[in-house]
């Protein structure tokens, strides 16, 4: 782990006192170690070295760091199955999280649900998950909070990556086929007849955006179109979809057809489309996102889109938590499960449909 200067004064802790709560992550960053390594320091039962437990003590002392004795001491089942959400205005996971929590309920458990937005930091996450000591955690973000993972790992809980991929190779992934779903989309506009396709990405680096940017442009080569266009989203939402399409459409290269990284995203890009620019869905521009959210279905959008098996996913995921709170030797495995098309307005030109 990186070395990071952190001033470790009790100065410094107090004037973070005052602002918020210390985690253990805090007392991590002062120390300049690995959360685990917090963790173990305040168990008196842990292997960890005479130095590095003064030097964890020292930091959380500067901080003013009291541990949470509660979640440490309890090793019993709680029956709290957490579930964190950083994209909670996403249409997508409503039935998403419905789907979780009825799972978790059938099996006699209950839904903690953790929104990690802009009023609360991933320290505050982590220090949530500690304190109610769930039995497992299920991360639905589309960037991996590493120190969350670093912290459940401590804790031996267990944690379920839901609908992105990941390198981190101590916990269960569970998407859908990313890579194929860009490839369908590439093949979906190229046999509509369009022949100047765009993507639109989420936010950066993120793995669902990537892979469905890779297979979407593999296949576009793969089948000779060499006029394609990226522009950067920035995150998974209608007003970024929106903003990027303006951009787009302004260039001097307009494109004939855009593949949007999700659907509420297509939803703010056809708006953008047809009501700034004046452009008909689907006879001038073709238009597709992945998800499949009720929103696509409606007749104000009509969108042809990729459709994630959610249910399918959601249903793996819960197998495979359980699977590894009843036995924590249980090797992590990463489940891909397949995507499909799923062919509407947007990009029929033979409907006649110019509302898209």
């Amino acid at each position: 782990m990186g070395k990071r200067e952190t001033s470790s004064s009790p100065e410094s802790g107090n004037s973070l006192v005052k602002n918020r709560k210390v985690t253990v992550v805090d007392v991590a960053k002062a120390a300049g170690v690995s959360v685990s390594a917090v963790s173990r320091a305040f168990n008196p039962d842990a292997s960890i070295s005479k130095q590095l437990r003064e030097k964890v003590m020292a930091a959380a002392a500067s901080l003013n760091y009291k541990p949470n004795r509660l979640a440490r001491g309890i090793k019993s089942r709680s029956s709290l199955i957490g579930i964190l959400v950083t994209d909670f205005d996403n249409p997508f996971y409503l039935p998403v999280l419905a789907a979780f929590s009825s799972e978790i309920q059938r099996r006699n458990c209950h839904s903690l649900l953790i929104n990690v937005s802009q009023d609360m930091d991933i320290q505050e996450a982590v220090e949530l998950v500690m304190e109610y000591n769930v039995d497992g955690l299920i991360i639905t973000s589309a960037s991996l909070p590493q120190p969350l993972v670093e912290a459940c790992r401590s804790q031996e809980t267990p944690v379920v990556i839901f609908g992105r991929d990941s390198s981190e190779n101590s916990v269960t992934v569970v998407s859908c086929d990313n890579v194929e779903a860009g490839r369908m989309a590439a093949d979906m506009l190229l046999d509509a007849g369009y022949s100047r396709p765009a993507f639109v990405t989420g936010p950066v680096g993120t793995s669902a955006s990537v892979d469905r940017q890779r297979g979407f442009l593999s296949r576009l080569i793969e089948r000779n179109c060499d006029k394609w266009q990226i522009v950067e989203g920035g995150e998974f939402g209608y007003d970024a979809g929106f903003d990027a399409s303006m951009r787009l459409f302004k260039g001097a290269e307009r494109p004939d057809s855009v593949f949007y990284a999700d659907d509420i995203m297509a939803c703010g890009g056809m708006d953008a489309i047809r009501y700034e620019f004046g452009l008909r869905v689907p006879e001038d521009v073709g238009v597709i996102g992945v998800d499949d959210i009720r929103l696509a279905q409606s007749r104000a959008y009509d969108l042809s889109t990729i459709r994630q098996p959610y249910e399918e996913m959601v249903s793996a995921s819960i197998d495979h938590l359980f699977a590894h709170i009843a036995d924590s030797s249980l090797q992590p495995r990463s489940i891909t499960l397949p995507c499909s098309p799923v062919v509407r307005g947007s990009t029929n030109r033979s409907s006649g449909n110019s509302e898209g």
